[in-house]
């Protein structure tokens, strides 16, 4: 596989949709290839189909194939979009991620955060959740711009479909490889959100980095290694 034909890497954000966070993993994967973050509009609410509407024609532009790689709120889009194109979508990746349940007690959650007065959580815990402390200070700059930036409703919108999700039926579908990176030090994503993909998913690969839930952010060089070792293996796949 030549540079000029390997697969597009399309990077689908988090939570906030801004993709604002990703400039570690995109450094650290700059000899990937071609990398395009597919961000969504962060002034409105859209559930997962219609966001996989939204960006379809992003993903489908151009005449190319795609590696999706899907952060945390992202991973059930990810399926989704998979699901729709296998023809297109040669590998999906999922890091700190879900297909449905991400809590084990996730619809009494979804209740509660609808019921819950429309305050944020302080930023400081925000941080400690999502980092475990110590984000480098142009990261948490970003981070609190982003948090102003989008409205609160729209997150806990997200939030809420997020805890009611369920693609394991899509998840099951799929014929392409999956690679599913499990943050050791998560504290918001529990390790049997990972045990779920492998035990739906048919070609499923997995790989624990020493990191935070933003394991892309705080651990981006091994996490860049491991979608390496996926692409190489598209790539022998390719020669045979």
């Amino acid at each position: 596989m030549t540079a000029s034909s390997r697969p597009r890497l399309c990077l689908l954000p988090g939570l906030d949709g801004t993709g604002r966070l990703y400039a570690p993993l995109v450094a650290s994967l700059a000899q990937a290839g071609d990398i395009e973050v597919l961000a969504y509009d962060s002034g409105q609410f859209q559930g997962y189909s219609a966001l996989a509407d939204a960006i379809e024609s992003a993903l489908l532009r151009r005449n190319d194939d795609v590696v999706l790689v899907a952060e945390s709120f992202a991973g059930p889009l990810g399926v989704l979009l998979a699901h729709r194109h296998p023809g297109r979508v040669r590998a999906l990746v999922m890091a700190a991620s879900f297909v449905r349940a991400p809590l084990f007690l996730s619809r009494v959650a979804a209740a509660l955060v609808e019921r819950l007065p429309a305050v944020a959580p302080p930023l400081f815990v925000l941080e400690r959740l999502l980092t475990g402390g110590g984000l480098p200070p142009p990261l948490r700059a970003e981070f609190e711009a982003i948090v102003a930036s989008v409205p609160l409703p729209v997150l806990r919108q997200r939030a809420v479909a997020a805890l009611r999700v369920d693609v394991s039926r899509e998840l099951a579908a799929l014929e392409m490889p999956v690679l599913y990176l499990q943050a050791r030090h998560d504290r918001l994503i529990w390790p049997h959100a990972g045990r779920d993909v492998l035990r739906l998913a048919r070609h499923a690969r997995h790989a624990v980095v020493d990191a935070p839930h933003f394991l892309f952010q705080m651990a981006p060089v091994p996490a860049a290694a491991e979608i390496g070792r996926l692409l190489d293996g598209l790539r022998d796949d390719a020669c045979v």
